[in-house]
């Protein structure tokens, strides 16, 4: 068969529609707009500009945002959550230690453990990325009622607890939250 034949798709045999219905009341569809929509590269820009981040540069803004929300946290544990490598984030923490963002500091249980921690200069940029994300989801919520969005809050809270003691932890790491 020659690779013009292998590349060959016979029309009639594929189907283009995805696998799961596009209904979104089904939660799987509904997490993952959600989930598309928070992850996606022009929210991610857009957050960065808002803020003014003082540096063009995506992931050291995604280790600011983690360490925004999470606070400070040992290079391993960051570089699993953000699906990067120990040797990535080592550059990334470096040169977020270079502009001023973040400081590597001892963690008071275990003397031999570093963490990654924001500086104030880091902070007041959390801080703003804290309160422009508040904003959207106040923009997003306004039409809601107060009722339904409470309800909205209960039920993430009660979802992200559920879940969080359910994911994998690959073998070595504690589970930090």
């Amino acid at each position: 068969m020659t690779r013009a034949q292998r590349h060959e798709l016979d029309d009639q045999d594929i189907d283009l529609s995805s696998v799961i219905a596009p209904d979104l009341l089904d939660p799987r569809v509904s997490l993952s707009s959600i989930i598309h929509w928070a992850d996606s590269h022009a929210v991610r820009l857009a957050l960065m500009a808002a803020v003014e981040f003082p540096v063009n540069d995506l992931p050291m803004f995604l280790v600011v945002n983690q360490l925004s929300y999470r606070g400070a946290m040992r290079p391993s544990d960051l570089a699993l959550a953000l699906g990067t490598g120990r040797a990535n984030l080592t550059k990334i923490a470096h040169r977020l230690h270079d502009a001023g963002l973040i400081v590597r500091v001892r963690e008071p249980s275990d003397e031999r453990s570093v963490l990654l921690a924001l500086t104030p200069r880091g902070r007041e940029i959390g801080e703003r990325i804290m309160e422009c994300v508040q904003q959207d989801l106040e923009s997003l919520l306004a039409d809601w009622s107060d009722e339904d969005v409470d309800t909205l809050k209960r039920l993430l809270a009660r979802f992200a607890r559920d879940t969080m003691w359910k994911l994998p932890t690959p073998k070595g790491h504690a589970r930090s939250g």
